[in-house]
């Protein structure tokens, strides 16, 4: 008996622990499937999130980019760059030198830049949105009104999409909206009143949105809900199969200029791109002409009884009259005032009034009864004095006169007359396009042997920004350089300092010479035009304003 039930304890040990290792082998088998399992929707998450969400890593991105990005968080935030990571980025293409991002009235190079990035970096408590070209020369911060996802309608996005499609004749697929922010418009045309246009005159509340392709922005008025869309010409940029804008200014600029009327009081009748020289095919007297293929634009103003043909580079950083083409008036001037000054011609050269040209007349308003002139011992009436400056050409020598609106007080205006050598002045369809807000002085260098015409600028910031036109007047940055807030105020000195306006309008060429480089320099204060090789007989003041600008430009 005692046998038998020892026998029985045996078999019941046996039994629990096959019972206790069967329990076990099925924990460990269930363990081991789950991690598997785990392990395939881990896989599959990652590859979902691969595709669906931008790259969290900076070592795929440029080293210079991103150390680029770092360095101005650091000098415009004061955020020290060790606490900076980058979060994501994406490889982008911009639509010009501003990386779509231009302010108003700022000129950008109209260049497509393909290898861009945008970057967002962090300290762990901001987020830094930044756009970059493919090296980290250039690089805007993001505003804070972005995209159509946050608090902009989807009636309003559809609208504009809608109209942009339309307007470019491409799929809204190809559109992106890249900016959207709530607007007051002054009426119930948004502020864009055509011609001959009744607009309602209630404050109509709406939105500023900016559509992107890869080559053009186009900048979209609605109202509240995006049942009226307009497009803002001025401020968009619509590519090469349209008149570029900062051509449309210059061109506009230049006719109110000849002819004393309003840019509003002017029209565009006619435009079309045109095949050039270095020159736009309008050479001046022993102008060397570089041979280039120039993409230009030849555009047809109309101006009361006058038509006025101008031809332009596609930035308007050259634009030239078509005299030729052009038909010119010279009603606007009164017969009174051309007599008067060609008696004075006549009289100050010793030639005949029928030898005697009048080639340019523009209204003007001069600041006092001497006309602006001022002569040692001689009082001045201190009101507005409407007027004209008059040009007569009298052979190789041009003068210019001062007259009010009769004729009857007509006094030559010496530092604008020349007679074959020196100072001469700068024809007004010839002057460059203002500068833009943020820019406190600009050179612009054309011709030489090489052709090439680069454009160099001085931001308020202290950046410098070299470009180059390289083809259809599109500019690609060359070099990014920049100088101390305290240098840009030395600079801003030195042209105080040196009267830069007395060398407004004025240009110093030379009489021959096929290989110089003809360097136009525009600051607040006006613009003036010379040659290289004839710096050195240059006044002293320009001189000196020309060797400080040099070293800024050479980032010495």
């Amino acid at each position: 008996m005692k046998r038998f039930r020892q026998k029985t304890r045996q078999r019941q040990q046996m039994l629990a622990a096959l019972t206790l290792t069967s329990i076990l082998s099925l924990s460990v088998a269930a363990n081991a499937v789950e991690p598997s399992l785990g392990s395939v929707n881990s896989t599959l998450k990652n590859r979902s999130e691969a595709v669906t969400t931008p790259k969290q890593n900076d070592r795929q991105l440029p080293r210079p980019v991103v150390n680029a990005v770092r360095r101005e968080i650091a000098r415009e935030f004061r955020v020290p760059p060790g606490q900076l990571r980058v979060t994501s980025f994406s490889q982008e293409s911009w639509p010009n030198s501003c990386l779509g991002l231009g302010r108003p009235r700022e000129a950008c190079g109209e260049i497509f830049i393909e290898n861009g990035w945008r970057i967002v970096m962090s300290d762990g408590e901001q987020n830094w949105t930044y756009r970059t070209d493919g090296t980290g020369r250039l690089l805007r911060l993001e505003g804070q009104q972005t995209p159509p996802s946050g608090s902009l309608p989807d009636s309003v996005a559809n609208g504009v999409l809608r109209a942009a499609s339309e307007q470019l004749n491409i799929s809204t697929s190809q559109l992106r909206i890249t900016q959207s922010e709530r607007e007051n418009w002054p009426d119930g045309c948004l502020g864009l009143a055509r011609d001959n246009e009744r607009c309602t005159g209630a404050i109509t509340p709406g939105w500023r949105v900016t559509v992107e392709t890869k080559q053009q922005r186009l900048v979209y008025r609605t109202d509240r809900n995006g049942s009226f869309v307009r497009l803002d010409e001025q401020a968009s940029n619509m590519g090469s199969s349209t008149l570029p804008q900062a051509a449309s200014n210059a061109i506009l600029q230049a006719a109110s200029q000849r002819t004393g009327l309003r840019t509003s009081e002017l029209r565009i009748v006619k435009s079309q791109q045109i095949t050039t020289d270095g020159c736009l095919g309008l050479p001046r007297p022993g102008e060397a002409c570089t041979r280039i293929a120039l993409q230009a634009w030849e555009v047809t103003v109309e101006a009361g009884q006058q038509r006025l043909v101008y031809r332009s580079d596609a930035n308007g950083s050259q634009v030239r009259l078509n005299e030729a083409a052009s038909t010119i008036s010279d009603r606007n001037l009164p017969k009174s005032v051309s007599d008067r000054v060609l008696q004075s011609a006549s009289q100050e050269t010793g030639l005949r009034t029928s030898n005697l040209r009048i080639v340019q007349a523009d209204k003007q308003s001069w600041p006092d009864g001497c006309l602006g002139l001022y002569e040692p011992n001689v009082l001045c009436t201190m009101a507005i004095v409407p007027g004209w400056r008059v040009t007569v050409e009298a052979g190789d020598s041009r003068l210019v006169y001062r007259t009010n609106d009769s004729g009857s007080v007509v006094k030559l205006d010496k530092p604008g007359t020349y007679a074959g050598s020196g100072a001469v002045p700068i024809p007004r369809s010839e002057l460059p396009p203002p500068l833009p807000s943020n820019t406190i002085f600009r050179a612009i260098a054309s011709g030489g042997i090489a052709g090439q015409t680069t454009e160099t600028r001085l931001q308020d910031d202290g950046q410098v920004i070299r470009l180059q036109v390289i083809r259809n007047g599109l500019m690609a940055p060359m070099q990014v350089s920049r100088i101390s807030r305290q240098d840009v105020q030395k600079f801003q000195q030195l042209l105080e300092r040196t009267e830069f306006s007395q060398f407004d309008q004025l240009s110093y060429p030379v009489s021959r010479g096929a290989d110089y480089i003809t360097i136009t320099l525009t600051g607040k204060a006006g613009t003036t035009r010379y040659v290289d090789i004839a710096a050195n007989r240059l006044p002293l003041p320009l001189q000196e304003v020309v060797k400080a600008w040099n070293q800024i430009a050479s980032g010495s």
